[in-house]
């Protein structure tokens, strides 16, 4: 028996045990073996196969090891995959090959590959759109085509019974809600910033500090901001507040756009490349050689109006040309990094 006092009266006080929301796993259906290996290359695989051989030339070719950096990082980020499963109601078919079992759930094989492809190279075209000048606008643009992106490829993988999200799922389109792409496609833009502030300033070993870049980044994405969503969602308050909270959440990630903007962004007052959402897309996904592309920056640079000597890369590709952003703190005696621009903080 327990020895708590009976606190009945007070709303948020309830039974102890499994959170009230939560069902434990596995689900009580089946993927067939064509829809788990659609979902496996949708999902990353596909991505991962054509990133791998240009993240090892720029390793070999240019001693560029961050592609890589990012690419294991993102693959350390997937054992976290567990507990948001848990905390945000997702249950697996139960006859998809397992990876590892935590938080009483088994994540299946095809997880990993996924986080590669979105907390480590999404996140990597973020760093890449942060470290040559960014205005506030272009966090938004991230932003919104992480939801893009993050939906296209949760709603197939939904759609196809891979996984399904149970319980109440605010703002749910085609069976996925679209809370899930607001906290993930930020955990991508946060990354990419702790990216653009790491990047520049760790030298030698010290690089491998940026293998923790895609789980620290998501971690604050979700607890950081993520929380009001989070604590409302395995709580026994009424429905109608936990869509409150969850419309709270997303409202906040679009406020924490500005704050990383705040942080590692171009200040509003300095040219920047002319980014829109659609180039934001065209340049990451779409465009197929590096003529088109410099073509596609050349023309953004000429409409922000960027001039020689306003510290914006001749080609953005280039990590030398990088930017250095963020704040910098300076030992007693030690000299700070070269600025390219004033910092917005």
């Amino acid at each position: 028996m327990s020895s708590m006092p009976s606190q009945s009266w007070w709303p948020l006080v309830g039974h102890e045990g499994w959170p009230p929301n939560i069902k434990p796993s596995p689900g009580d259906f089946v993927a067939s073996a064509p829809a788990q290996l659609t979902f496996f290359f949708i999902a990353g695989a596909a991505v991962v196969i054509f990133a791998l051989p240009w993240a090892i030339r720029a390793a070999v070719r240019s001693k560029n090891y961050t592609p890589l950096l990012v690419i294991g990082s993102g693959l350390l980020c997937s054992q976290l995959e567990p507990m948001l499963d848990m905390l945000g109601h997702l249950h697996w078919a139960k006859n998809l090959v397992p990876a590892f079992t935590n938080f009483g759930i088994t994540v299946p094989a095809l997880i990993p590959l996924c986080y590669v492809a979105f907390l480590g190279l999404e996140s990597y075209f973020c760093y890449f759109v942060i470290r040559n000048g960014a205005h506030v606008q272009h966090f938004i643009m991230m932003l919104g085509l992480g939801i893009v992106t993050d939906a296209l490829m949760e709603t197939i993988g939904i759609n196809l019974r891979v996984y399904e999200y149970y319980g109440v799922q605010p703002y749910k389109f085609l069976n996925f809600p679209y809370w899930w792409g607001f906290i993930n496609g930020a955990s991508f833009v946060t990354v990419g910033a702790i990216l653009a502030y790491a990047v520049p300033r760790l030298k030698g070993a010290h690089k491998l500090w940026l293998l923790l870049a895609a789980p620290t980044g998501m971690m604050f994405a979700y607890f950081g901001v993520g929380w009001v969503h989070i604590l409302a969602h395995n709580s026994t308050l009424p429905v109608a507040v936990r869509w409150v909270a969850t419309t709270i959440m997303m409202a906040m990630m679009v406020g924490w756009m500005f704050v990383l903007h705040h942080l590692v962004g171009r200040p509003q007052s300095l040219p920047a490349p002319h980014w829109t959402f659609w180039r934001i897309f065209a340049y990451g996904k779409v465009t197929p050689t590096r003529a088109v592309r410099m073509a596609m920056w050349q023309k953004m640079c000429e409409e922000g109006g960027v001039r020689p000597g306003d510290g914006i890369a001749t080609n953005p590709e280039d990590p030398s040309q990088a930017l250095v952003v963020g704040p910098t703190i300076v030992a007693s005696g030690a000299s700070p990094l070269p600025r390219r621009h004033e910092v917005s903080v």
